[in-house]
């Protein structure tokens, strides 16, 4: 990698994992992850470590087929964020960028559209660092914790905007040039583009105009994705978004497989099903993977990772991937659905709603605490926590409260929690998803919310890209997405969903009805590991109240799995940076329900 007198870069990862290095006389630049265009972009670094010299700037002769070079020069020697834009927001991606510049010593980082890929950075003094793990910082400026974040990610799952668990350490935002001074030891932050959401650009065009040109994007999208060098795994269950994602592949003539996990304990036996169902109805290769509950080596796997930003209930998860690259190999690429439920269902709330009610809505709608009991645990004030959350919204662009509250989940939802999960995925394989094609989300983000409404422009979308596979069954209705009754369905689920508490009492019926309730019921190992952490680890009991954490765990029946997986998250993360022996060290062969 990178060794100069300023800096040392290194990079910890698989062989096929998508790296390159571009190099001239006058500068370096790092790229990690894929860029796609219809010839395979990607394929050009696609699992090699290329390194390609060369004398001019340009790099046209040199592989460097998207002008890393000539961009890092744009970004040291001209200052010019307005191409720098055009860039961004033309280039379709998820990518990390780290160019340097050898005269003057700067260091410059600058990622996708939509922060694809999760990196963070810290910065004290002349000292500047930054990872794609978050733990790598902790050996850095130590483990201080941010009370905040620890705080909003109890409540909600996740921290808000560039704030983390750690204090001192920024989540690197999406669409972010960073440019680090050395001789003045001064970072330069600067966000080149940022989507607003409320302007609908494609209201005037009709929904089938729409979901007619967002079929086009799709195909596509699923065309560039499309790996040479790897097998292209379809992570297949019931639902729209990876049938969607399997027709779109066989639309364009790929040769793809399906994977579907399959347990009694987390898996519907319905969803398998449906897949088998849809595989059929493809005739593509299909296998499914039994898994089941996880092992205390699993949750710790989880930890050490992604520290504490991912739920432990996902890490039943591990053994399917263990799996499928056992069979497949970590050259695969792993296509999922992620982003289906983002893109083209209406994401604004029920009815318009003022500052106040925006963030009783978030609180309401995602959160995994009472936020009062999150206040106590925390030892900071309700108030408090609710104002991070207002204030998140004073920085978005937009003023309308809808567009405010969609603003919020691509930006916090999608950005600081969804991809965490999907980065979790990249540990062993390369994952990704066509509905966050950059051209694809971009279109489908300016389609009105009135064509989004109960799935109408979804349901156009998949007939028009599948007549086949809009008419299997859609497991959480119970009927084709082209049916009269889903219609129906959907209408009512849209009515339940302006009253969230009633939503809230009916959701166990709608689970038992839909073979959706999975849920096993919690073993003692876990509430007796995270009291031990409570008691063992000194960090532990200075980062939460010691009391009302056990106070929490003694009526643990009356708030359920997630909730209790939630504060066992970050129990895990803060002993393992903290202690030379971790409590879960020792509950590595535990069964974890």
């Amino acid at each position: 990698m990178l060794n100069s007198s300023e800096y040392s870069l290194g990079v910890t990862a698989y062989p096929e994992y998508p790296t390159a290095i571009y190099e001239n006389e006058t500068h370096w630049v790092y790229l990690e992850g894929r860029i796609y265009d219809d010839g395979g972009a990607e394929r050009d670094h696609d699992g090699e470590n290329e390194i390609t010299r060369e004398k001019g700037h340009d790099g046209a002769d040199s592989g460097d087929k998207y002008g890393l070079l000539s961009l890092a020069e744009t970004v040291f020697e001209h200052g010019d964020n307005e191409r720098v834009e055009d860039w961004v927001t033309e280039t379709d991606g998820e990518f990390l960028l780290v160019a340097y510049e050898k005269d003057s010593g700067r260091l410059a980082l600058l990622n996708d559209a939509l922060g694809r890929l999760p990196v963070y950075y810290a910065q004290d003094g002349e000292t500047f660092v930054f990872s794609r793990e978050l733990r790598y910082l902790v050996s850095e400026f130590g483990d201080s914790f941010d009370q905040m974040g620890i705080a909003q990610c109890l409540l909600l799952g996740h921290s808000l905007g560039e704030r983390t668990l750690l204090e001192g350490v920024n989540r690197m935002r999406p669409a972010s040039l960073l440019v680090f001074d050395p001789d003045h030891g001064l970072t330069t932050e600067t966000t080149v583009q940022t989507f607003a959401f409320d302007e609908n650009e494609h209201a005037d065009r009709s929904a089938e105009r729409n979901a007619s040109e967002l079929v086009s994007l799709f195909e596509r999208a699923c065309r560039q994705r499309s790996s040479s060098k790897g097998t292209d795994v379809i992570s297949l269950s019931g639902g729209l978004d990876s049938r969607s994602v399997l027709a779109g592949y066989q639309i364009e003539e790929q040769s793809p497989v399906a994977a579907t996990m399959e347990s009694s304990e987390y898996v519907p036996q319905s969803d398998v099903e449906i897949a088998r169902v849809i595989a059929a109805e493809f005739d593509v290769e299909w296998q499914t993977y039994q898994v089941s509950h996880p092992v205390g080596r699993d949750l710790e796997t989880l930890i050490k990772t992604k520290n504490g930003q991912v739920g432990l209930l996902t890490s039943f998860i591990l053994g399917f991937f263990r799996q499928i690259r056992e069979e497949y190999g970590s050259s695969l690429s792993y296509i999922t659905g992620d982003g289906g439920d983002m893109v083209l269902p209406d994401l604004t709330p029920a009815r318009s709603l003022t500052m106040d009610e925006l963030v009783d809505q978030v609180i309401q709608q995602y959160g995994i605490f009472p936020v009062e009991d999150v206040a106590e645990i925390t030892g900071l004030s309700e108030s408090a926590i609710r104002e991070s959350i207002r204030s998140r919204f004073e920085e978005y662009p937009e003023t309308d409260p809808n567009a405010l509250y969609v603003h919020f989940r691509i930006y916090e939802r999608a950005v600081n929690f969804l991809f965490e999960g999907e980065d979790r995925n990249r540990f062993f394989f390369w994952s990704t998803t066509p509905f966050y094609s950059l051209p694809f989300f971009t279109y489908a983000m300016h389609c009105p919310s009135e064509q989004k409404v109960q799935y109408n422009l979804y349901r156009t979308f998949l007939t028009d890209l599948s007549p086949e596979a809009a008419r299997i069954r859609h497991p959480n209705y119970r009927a084709p997405v082209a049916s009269s009754r889903h219609a129906m369905v959907a209408m009512i689920d849209d009515l339940l969903s302006r009253y969230p508490r009633v939503m809230e009492s009916i959701k166990p019926v709608i689970k038992s009805v839909n073979d959706l309730d999975t849920e096993a019921s919690l073993q003692p190992d876990t509430i007796e590991c995270i009291r031990s952490q409570v008691n063992q680890c000194g960090a532990v009991s200075d980062v939460f109240s010691s009391e009302d954490v056990h106070q929490f765990l003694d009526s643990h029946a009356d708030y359920g799995r997630v909730s209790i997986y939630r504060i066992f998250a970050l129990t895990s993360f803060i002993d393992d940076i903290s202690s030379n022996q971790p409590v879960l060290n020792t509950y590595r062969n535990n069964t974890f329900v």
